[in-house]
């Protein structure tokens, strides 16, 4: 197996390989796998869905998001702080998402109160409005690049909104969070994929700092003066720990809704009997909510998570040493058959549907209502508005192995007006 490790660790081979061929065979023959790729440091892969949820479970007890970070270096030029900013910066502990025992529980207090199923609710007038700012750009041309215009350009405007972002810099940090996420792919490249990694992570840094600081003491509900309130243990957030965690709410806030719309059509373009039936159902929230569910099981647009094994532990079997990296692959969990019937197709009533698109345990994604109500609003603006759907030109994948998804996808429709009366609400689901 020495090709797939390669390959799993090689962002390159993401935007025209097969990883799924990958997990396949690992959750099959290896589902604990020690991974010796191009990385200097090795780590074991874990492939079933019970072994990923027992990982997850016991955050902060047995594994540690923040020894080493919450993901795996995109090459060997990252695997050293020293080299790397985001590197640095990841663990540091100073970001909600790669932070350990009370400091992390204290934050997610903080926040969580800001991202429950009814304050998200709530945001359903301003998801919409920006939906239907979209659509009145693009539905006269009757094309557009579904993942830049639509997919990414939506979520990204909701999640800028709620930081408190001016709506002039959304494209920029747009930008920048493709650096970040993707550094080793031409289309985003500066240089050398650490230069274009940490311009990527620089200036979204900044911008949030920037901005936090002229909203201190003003009494804002964004987000960003949130984080200038924040305290952990009485200690108010520096700098840093506001860019930090500002850069987080940014990409957590859009990568997801961005890749599983942009798989979720894809897929459904695949096959016109499941868009058929989607759209004679639109006007049943329900219906929204459970295809919104299957779109981020089928696309895992994080592919993995990494923890640092604080003890020595059994996993699947395997006995896995303290200090040992294990990394925990979304999508070899997310279509395991020991959960998903016929897991590799694509269904969207599937009911149940236990997937891990979102975590779960202490760090359960804290945006999951907001990318379910994201999802259900403009999936149903897709059904209200765009008939006759088709691919207008290639498919194109970014090449990461973290934030794995279609970065371009041009389609063409036929247009219905924006005055059609819009389906009803689709609330956000726990």
């Amino acid at each position: 197996m020495a090709d797939d490790d390669i390959n799993l660790t090689n962002p390159m081979f993401f935007a025209a390989g097969d990883p799924h061929a990958i997990w396949r065979r690992l959750r099959t023959e290896d589902p604990v796998h020690w991974t010796q790729g191009r990385l200097r440091r090795k780590f074991w892969s874990i492939t079933r869905h019970a072994d990923v949820k027992f990982v997850l479970m016991n955050d902060h007890r047995i594994f540690s998001v923040q020894r080493a970070g919450a993901n795996l270096p995109a090459g060997p030029e990252f695997e050293n702080p020293e080299d790397s900013l985001f590197t640095e910066l990841t663990q540091s502990g100073q970001q909600l998402a790669t932070m350990d025992g009370q400091p992390h529980s204290v934050l997610r207090r903080y926040f969580s109160t800001k991202f429950t199923s009814s304050s998200i609710n709530g945001l359903e007038g301003l998801v919409r409005s920006i939906t239907e700012e979209v659509l009145a750009g693009i539905l006269p041309r009757g094309t557009c690049d579904f993942t830049t215009e639509f997919a990414g350009r939506i979520p990204t405007a909701v999640i800028a909104a709620i930081l408190g972002v001016p709506c002039e810099l959304w494209d920029d940090l747009y930008r920048w969070n493709n650096m970040l996420a993707a550094p080793e792919d031409p289309e985003f490249s500066i240089g050398t994929p650490v230069e274009t990694s940490t311009a990527g992570v620089s200036n979204i840094m900044r911008t949030c700092i920037e901005l936090a600081e002229q909203k201190r003491g003003k009494g804002g509900d964004d987000l960003l003066t949130a984080l200038t309130e924040a305290e952990v243990n009485g200690v108010p957030l520096g700098p840093t720990e506001i860019g930090f965690n500002g850069l987080m709410f940014f990409a957590a806030g859009h990568e997801t809704t961005r890749a599983s719309m942009s798989i979720g059509l894809a897929e459904l373009l695949r096959d016109p009997a499941q868009l058929a039936w989607l759209r004679a159902n639109r006007h049943d929230p329900k219906v929204l909510r459970t295809a919104a569910e299957e779109f981020v099981r089928y696309s895992a647009p994080l592919t993995h998570t990494l923890r640092t094994v604080t003890e020595d532990v059994v996993v699947g079997g395997q006995e896995i040493k303290a200090g040992d990296w294990v990394v925990l692959w979304f999508h070899a969990a997310n279509r395991d058959p020991a959960v998903f019937a016929e897991p590799e197709r694509f269904d969207v009533r599937r009911s149940p549907n236990d997937h891990l698109g979102f975590a779960v345990g202490k760090h359960f994604c804290l945006g999951a209502h907001l990318a379910r109500l994201d999802m259900a609003v403009m999936l149903g603006a897709v059904l209200d508005h765009m008939d006759d759907i088709a691919l207008a030109g290639e498919v194109e994948w970014a090449s990461s192995n973290l934030f794995w998804g279609i970065k371009h996808m041009p389609i063409r429709f036929t247009s219905r007006a924006l005055a059609e009366p819009a389906a009803p609400a689709a609330a956000a689901s726990a």
